[in-house]
């Protein structure tokens, strides 16, 4: 009979033990779901108003600008890289385009990535490329177009006076001759100081 008791304590302590723990574990795990998720309006909400954000990308100081200028009077596109400004490190993309809009009206965004930027710009003027053979006092004279689209005196030929050429030619100067490269140039002046 002891031996039965036993037997039958034995199993009433397993019994209790295994709905206990099954009891235990389905309250337990309820719990926990509710400790780490409080539902609103059926979606999960962090208790501590954690938020994962996306970091937004941002311009590097190593960062590659190019910048391509279309220049209407000649048809010529240059190509520069731009020194880095130091106002842009860390934009963002839309800070860089509102920064870009507010200081550079006239310069299109074409690419844009945190490593490299290519911008686009319009001119309606010759680039730096070209000369203009002209006469300044009487002279003949040679202009280098500057990066603004203006002439700007380069060198005078004090020893060649426009008043010993013929009058076309003097017109021509007074007018100005455009050329567009250094061989050009040299090869016109020497029609006119040789």
């Amino acid at each position: 009979m002891k031996k039965q008791n036993a037997i039958l304590i034995f199993l009433f302590c397993t019994a209790l033990f295994l709905v206990s723990f099954i009891l235990g574990y389905k309250i337990m795990s309820g719990k926990a779901k509710n400790d780490n998720l409080i539902s609103h309006n059926g979606k999960g909400v962090d208790p501590l108003n954690l938020e994962i954000l996306k970091e937004e990308e941002r311009i590097s100081p190593n960062v590659y600008i190019e910048k391509k200028i279309h220049y209407k009077a000649c048809n010529h596109n240059i190509t520069i890289i731009n020194d880095l400004d130091e106002n842009i490190i860390n934009m963002t993309e839309k800070e860089y385009r509102e920064y870009m809009k507010e200081n550079f009206p006239n310069v299109r965004i074409v690419h844009f990535t945190t490593s490299r930027i290519i911008l686009r710009e319009e001119k309606d003027h010759l680039c730096t490329n070209h000369y203009i053979i002209g006469e300044s006092d009487g002279k003949v004279a040679i202009y280098k177009i500057d990066e603004y689209g203006m002439e700007v005196l380069d060198k005078v030929f004090n020893d060649y006076p426009i008043t010993l050429l013929k009058e076309i030619d003097q017109k021509k100067l007074k007018e100005g001759i455009r050329v567009d490269s250094l061989e050009e140039l040299s090869d016109v002046l020497e029609n006119f100081i040789s």
